[in-house]
């Protein structure tokens, strides 16, 4: 008896999602009216974070010293696709940004001011040495177009977005 209720529940829920007249999941981004429209899914996401510039910090004086992290440039990321898309960026970024446990935005900027005075001073003992590096934190995700209207959904393209998330400085 069991199993032919579980089957049950498995036929009305593929019966149900065929007559779909509304706009699907809260975390898929749609566009359109409530009986039709275009729709980004996210499909799978990544967190990365890579170096975008460094400095070496090296004290070869023989007494200790203190050094700046110094940075010559702005920092400007934005969000790169692999294939054009019928979605707005603004739709998939807010798609990425509903499935990822981290904040994501259009584009992060960071000036060469404000990455030196957050990497700050170290003091270096004689022979020590650091590195300064400007990190650029991104979500990497792959997406699924869909159409959805009365008589059910249809599937677009795929396609990979980087969004980024952050730009910071750390000291290894």
């Amino acid at each position: 008896m069991k199993k032919t209720l579980a089957a049950s529940a498995a036929v009305l829920t593929a019966v149900g999602a065929s007559l779909l007249t509304a706009p699907p999941a809260a975390a898929d981004e749609c566009v359109g009216g409530s009986s039709s429209g275009r729709c980004v899914k996210v499909l799978s996401t990544s967190v990365q974070t890579e170096v975008v510039e460094s400095t070496v910090l090296a004290n070869d004086s023989g007494i200790s010293g203190s050094f700046t992290c110094g940075f010559s440039q702005t920092i400007t990321r934005s969000v790169e696709q692999s294939a054009s898309a019928e979605m707005s960026v603004s739709a998939q970024v807010a798609a990425v940004g509903a499935s990822a446990s981290v904040g994501v935005s259009e584009s992060v900027s960071q000036s060469a001011s404000s990455a030196s005075s957050v990497a700050g001073t170290v003091t270096l003992a004689p022979g020590e040495s650091v590195t300064c590096q400007r990190t650029y934190g991104s979500v990497r995700s792959v997406l699924q177009e869909y159409t959805y209207s009365g008589t059910g959904t249809s599937n677009g393209p795929q396609y990979v977005v980087v969004v980024p998330s952050s730009l910071g400085v750390r000291i290894v």
